[in-house]
């Protein structure tokens, strides 16, 4: 693991994994997603299963949760 993996729950991620877990801690759709995206609705939920399993996480709230737990320093 690289330095500051630790606290980057995307560094798993590929390219377009990364694009569209960003746009989801936007809060975006998966439609909005795929029209920015220019890719089908079919290949974000395709992209948003994969980086749900990397993350170990089951649902859009449980991911953002996860991603600023980790983002969050130590006290």
């Amino acid at each position: 693991m690289k330095h500051g993996e630790a606290n980057d729950p995307s560094a798993a991620l590929t390219p377009r994994e990364k694009e569209v877990f960003n746009f989801l801690l936007q809060g975006m759709k998966a439609k909005e997603i795929a029209r920015e995206l220019s890719i089908s609705l079919s290949g974000v939920n395709y992209f948003v299963k994969r980086i749900y399993r990397k993350l170990q996480v089951k649902s859009k709230i449980e991911l953002v949760i996860k991603y600023f737990n980790l983002r969050q320093p130590p006290v």
